[in-house]
């Protein structure tokens, strides 16, 4: 995982679009499309990072409950999908660039 600091938001949308080859207005939509739910969601596990459910809530225009849900989802796959795990370091490597 990265270093535990705020990061902003736009980066962390930035890097998880690259790697989902998708926009950062998909990943702010409600669409329910997997693959754009699934970045959704590791935007919020990034974001989580010296932020409150809360304000990340705020920030992506969600309740907290879906921020909560998004974080406790992917925290379970990452432990298990080699798949979750391989987006998770090509995220880690556009933000560390």
């Amino acid at each position: 995982m990265i270093q535990p600091r705020k990061l902003p938001l736009e980066k962390i949308k930035d890097a998880v679009s690259k790697v989902f080859d998708t926009t950062p207005e998909l990943i702010d939509s409600s669409t329910r499309y997997q693959p754009h739910a699934l970045a959704r969601q590791i935007c919020y596990y990034y974001a989580m990072t010296g932020r409150s459910y809360v304000s990340v809530a705020e920030k992506f225009n969600k309740h907290h409950g879906s921020i909560m849900h998004g974080v406790k989802k992917i925290r379970s796959l990452c432990d298990d999908d080699w798949q979750i795990k391989a987006y998770l370091t090509e995220v880690e490597k556009e933000l560390a660039s």
